[in-house]
Formats: structure tokens, sequence, C-alpha cells
């Protein structure tokens, strides 16, 4: 009953606030006036921002307080893709709670009656020198360039990784995992020997940063809640969830307490943690570490990012991973026009000096940061260095509970859970969206979590034509 009211509870509070963010919304509809490419172009001072996850929109959304249409200053946002996945809520997709269109907003949603205009074009190359850049759809010029490409999952050369590993990345990924979780029982089911069947539940996550610590729960979760409805013999059958890191602690660049109470809520649910543990070879039965082998079918791959090429050619200085180092304003220091953030910078908080860490929250912070940053400049003013704010750290840990840190509260169980989903609720962008995810959340609360598999054919001769058409 107790948790019950807590979900009507949640229902209710996230129904007043969504009732307000509806309203601020219209009102800043209302106060805008959309622009084309072509002002774009014959703007006196021109933008361009490299894409459209959280550091780049957050970027254009603050630059269009600080602009209107009577200011001669025009932006342009370039995307791949023509919407924006918010990925702090895609353990919601693979849990089965929520669908994978639930957490992609469109892109244009946010042009619509704001100062700014919107390219899907995959952008190809970046000249520096002649300040231009190269896209799918043509070459855009400008005056200011903001670069925020974000990156990706990188997988090291290691035996049998790339091969065998399962990525978690994107919607597909996530809707992948389910489908792998679910083969993976229906074959230990089949089989009538006792190492195998175990083999089959015995599912490892490369990596104790956030994702891995939050794959790890949600795998587990799913497996042992979501899936033991229809799969009631589970009962009698230990599920086995590895989380490996090479870190002495999980969570490494998190608050010690946060890292502490995680283990402790992951080991309660029967989780396994190795840390100083790598892996060292992946086969199709087993994963081998560098303590030990372990029979399984699964590795989940959550360990480390890249920059895209795009970012890794720029003839500048770049830390490991690739992403390029900015200064204390998040400029390039041999190029102080172009601004760089998100997962595609290596930037240092001028305050700590400590390293920014490669999260949404800390893109979107850059991104309020830059957009009234560059307004400061083009108006002959000099912005303040950036310092980052941390508000809190959010982890979720599975079926109602998780781990939550505010300033100098720590939460655990269903409070942290409660305030998890109340802060991305609000987080995202899209009325829309918010509703929809409220709507599944509360259903599948009631109902039961969606355990149907859902294959998506990719190698369909209509989606290579599809793809075709994207990149000409």
């Amino acid at each position: 009953m107790r948790k019950r009211m807590a979900l009507l509870g949640l229902a209710a509070a996230g129904g007043v606030l969504l009732g307000r963010k509806w309203w601020q919304h219209r009102r800043e509809e209302e106060a805008h006036v959309s622009q084309s490419e072509e002002s774009y172009h014959q703007s006196g001072t021109r933008i361009l921002i490299l894409g459209a996850g959280f550091g780049g929109l957050s970027t254009a959304l603050k630059l269009d307080q600080q602009f209107g249409p009577s200011d001669n200053v025009s932006i342009l946002v370039v995307d791949r893709n023509n919407d924006m996945l918010f990925t702090p809520l895609l353990w919601t997709v693979a849990s089965g709670r929520a669908d994978p269109d639930n957490i992609l907003i469109p892109i244009r949603a946010f042009q619509r009656g704001r100062h700014f205009h919107v390219l899907h074009a995959e952008v190809v190359g970046i000249d520096l020198e002649n300040k231009r850049v190269h896209t799918s759809a043509g070459m855009r010029s400008y005056d200011i360039p903001v670069i925020a490409l974000g990156s990706h999952t990188t997988m090291p050369h290691l035996p049998g990784l790339e091969e065998y590993a399962f990525p978690f990345h994107t919607p597909a990924d996530a809707l992948e995992l389910r489908n792998r979780l679910i083969d993976c029982i229906e074959a230990a089911h089949r089989t009538s020997d006792p190492e195998e069947k175990q083999a089959f539940l015995t599912f490892v996550v490369g990596g104790a940063g956030d994702t891995g610590v939050e794959l790890a729960a949600i795998i587990h979760d799913y497996v042992t809640s979501g899936l033991a409805r229809e799969y009631p013999w589970l009962v009698n059958h230990p599920v086995r969830v590895i989380v490996a890191g090479r870190a002495d602690r999980i969570l490494p660049t998190s608050n010690p307490k946060i890292a502490q109470k995680t283990r402790q809520v992951l080991e309660s649910e029967g989780i396994e943690i190795h840390t100083g543990t790598s892996v060292k070879a992946v086969t199709a039965t087993t994963v081998e570490t560098s303590h030990g082998t372990i029979p399984s079918h699964t590795l989940f791959w959550a360990a480390g990012t890249t920059a895209p090429n795009v970012v890794k050619e720029l003839p500048v200085h770049h830390a490991h991973n690739g992403a390029v180092f900015v200064d204390q304003y998040l400029r390039i220091p041999t190029h102080p026009d172009v601004y760089v953030l998100g997962d595609s910078a290596w930037a240092y908080d001028s305050a700590t000096g400590n390293p920014i860490p490669a999260t949404a929250q800390a893109a979107l912070h850059q991104g309020n940061y830059l957009g009234k940053a560059i307004a400061t400049v083009i108006r002959g003013g000099q912005p303040e260095p950036y310092e980052f704010k941390m508000l809190g750290h959010l982890v979720l840990l599975g079926r109602q509970t998780g781990v939550a840190r505010i300033g100098d509260v720590t939460l655990t169980g269903l409070p942290a859970w409660v305030v998890w989903h109340l802060v991305y609720l609000l987080r995202i962008p899209s009325m829309t969206k918010r509703l929809q995810l409220t709507l599944n959340w509360v259903l599948s609360a009631i109902l039961g979590r969606e355990t149907g598999q859902i294959r998506l054919q990719t190698g369909t001769p209509l989606h290579q034509k599809m793809l075709e058409l994207q990149t000409t």
C-alpha cells in the first residue's frame, strides 16, 4: 500500500509540475518568431552549433533568450538526427517501462517559435582556418562555431569484444538488451544441463561507472521482477549479474559516500561487484577477466567513450579519448573564437581545477554558460570563467530503489527512486513526452512491464535505402 501511495503521489506531483511547465512553454512560444536558414546566411553574426544533444540545444536555447528577431545575430543548429535522445531515461526503455519514442524529442519542436534554425545533416569536416563546416547537405560558413558533437561507446581491441559484446548507448541498444535477456532465459529453459543453464543466466557488465552500475541494476531488476511473472521457474534458479571494473571502487569519479551506498544496495540485491578487474577476452560462452574466466553467454559493455572522428581530426590538442582540450572559457586555446562543450570537450573547472565529468548535467550547465558567454562576447564584454556547479548525483538501482545525493543530503531506497523520476521528468524538454512517460510509468507499475521482444530488421532493402537518402 505504501508503494502504491508513493506512485500516486508521484503522479499527482508530476501533474502539477507538468501543468506549470506547459503554461511556461506556451508563453515562450508566443514571445518568439522562428528563423529561416536564409536569414542565417544574411546575418551579421552567424553562430553555427554542431550537435543537438544536451550541450548543443541548451546553448541554442540560452542564445535564443539573449537575442531577438531584431538583433543582427542568427543561429543554425546542425545534427545528423532529427530527434534528441534523452539518455538519462534510456533505462526505462530497457526495463520495459517506457517506449523508445517516449525519450526521443523532435529537434524541430525546439525550433518552433524560437530564433534559430535546424539543419538535418551529417557533419563531415570542420575547417577551422577558413571558418566553414562541410556537411552532407553542403558547406556552411560561420562566424562563431560551437562544437557539441558528443561521444560514442568505444570498444577496445580485445579478443572477441567487438564480435560478442553488447553496447548500451541508443534506444535500439535498449531494445536489444531486452531481447538478449529474453533469448538467454528461453535458452536456459530449453537446456537440461545445469552448468549451461547457469551460463545462460549469468550476465556480465564491463565497466563500473554510472552506466555500468545502472545497467547491472536494470538487468537484475528486469529479469528477477519484470520477467518472473512469465518465467516463474526463475525463482528456483539463481540469476547472476556481475559488474567488472578496473578501478578500485565503483563510480570512481563520484562522491565516495555515493559509491559506498550504491555498492551496498547492489550487493544487497545479490549483484556481484568485481573491482580491480579487467575484461581480457570474450567468447560465445565465456568472459575472461584478469581474475579468472566467467561462464556466460552475455557481456554488456559500458566502459569508456570516444569523441567522433570529425572531432578527433581537428588540428588541435586532444585528450586520450579524442576530446578537445579547452580553456577556462570552453574555447580552443589556439582558436579562441571556437567553443567546444559536452563530451567533445576536455574541460576543467576554473574554481577547483578538477576535470568536468562527461555527463548530461555537465553538458546542460556548459550550454547555459556558453549561451550567456557568447552573447557577452558579441556585445563587447568579457565573460566570467566557467565554473561547474554540481547539482547532485542520481543513480537508479532497480525496482523502487536508488541512491541520490542533493547537496549534503544522501537519500536511498524509495525516496531516491522518487527523486530520480521527478528530476528527469522535469528535465525532459517536451510536455508531450512528460505526459507519455508519466502514463507509462504508472501503467507499468499497475499492469506490469513490457516483456515482449521487438526485433529491429535493420538489414532490409528499405532500411538501406533510407540510410542512403540520409547521407546524400
